[in-house]
């Protein structure tokens, strides 16, 4: 089964040899990268310029460590790991080239997600395994940043139907994803709220017992999106009736049903009844076929 969350996509980035000293004399500066290198960052430069850092882990950084990433005027993608907190989310925020934003394992609250509408040029952000003082309900203050395009929350209980009424509210998203998270059917509801959205993602609640996340009844609830494009769902008991619906969005061009339990045969019928989409789909391995009889109850 394919588990979508690459819970650090940016600790490929990779230090260019040309080192050099940018127009404020801080941002190429080989000190300044050497000093990032030695509180575990991964860099990028492009052009002399400091443009990409992965932290795995942000539990070293000092506020005076923070400042320095906060004067990197061209930094175009940041990943960070466990320990960023909300002083470290406000003393970044502002960042005029930002771009990209991926956390794992952040401490951050929903007052210091806020502070990232002050990122304007921000396209991506995804919170993989965010902390319990998270709940999603600060995401309604990124409705401000006007290129905000793709969000992913994953790996969170705390992340429920209130975190994803926030996300209803950043009308001009286009790509959603979740999974593992502690929302119902009732939130993934409110997402019918945003009218561009193209790309959509949702996993099951990480548990054995209901309420459960992925079910005929979100199903419907999605075929009331008919924006989509994309459509991945995962880990569910799903049956050919209810996924018939999904005839109402004329633009689905993809459809992934990853660890979905439904008869092979039914996905053939499926297939008829959706010939613009291009359906896949693979059956629940060991693990999630004892969750999906858990929420579900056993056949």
């Amino acid at each position: 089964m394919t588990r979508s969350p690459i819970a650090f996509p940016l600790a490929v980035l990779t230090l260019s040899l040309t080192l050099g000293f940018a127009p404020n004399g801080f941002a190429g500066d080989p000190a300044v990268v050497a000093a990032l290198q030695a509180k575990g960052a991964q860099v990028t430069e492009t052009a002399g310029e400091i443009t990409g850092l992965a932290f795995k882990d942000n539990k070293g950084l000092t506020d005076a460590d923070y400042r320095q990433i906060r004067g990197l005027d061209h930094l175009k993608m940041l990943g960070c790991g466990a320990g960023l907190d909300d002083a470290g989310l406000k003393a970044l925020a502002g960042l005029p080239a930002l771009e990209q934003l991926s956390t794992n394992g952040m401490t951050a609250s929903d007052e210091g997600v806020r502070t990232l509408a002050a990122c304007k040029a921000l396209r991506s952000i995804a919170f993989f395994h965010p902390g319990k003082s998270f709940t999603g309900t600060g995401l309604a203050a990124l409705a401000a940043i006007p290129n905000l395009e793709r969000l992913t929350v994953a790996g969170s209980t705390e992340f429920g139907d209130d975190g994803l009424a926030a996300v209803a509210q950043i009308a001009h998203l286009k790509e959603f994803r979740t999974w593992h998270a502690g929302a119902t059917v009732e939130g993934i509801r409110k997402l019918q709220a945003l009218k561009e959205l193209k790309s959509l993602t949702i996993g099951q609640r990480l548990a054995n017992k209901p309420p459960v996340m992925v079910s005929d009844d979100t199903v419907a609830a999605v075929a009331g999106m008919p924006s989509l494009e994309m459509l991945s769902l995962q880990e569910a008991r799903l049956t050919l009736p209810a996924l018939g619906k999904l005839k109402q969005l004329p633009n689905l061009k993809r459809l992934t049903l990853d660890g979905i339990d439904i008869p092979e045969a039914q996905i053939a019928e499926l297939r008829q009844e959706l010939p613009k989409a291009d359906i896949k789909w693979t059956a629940p391995n060991e693990a999630a076929r004892k969750r999906i009889d858990g929420l579900f109850g056993a056949r």
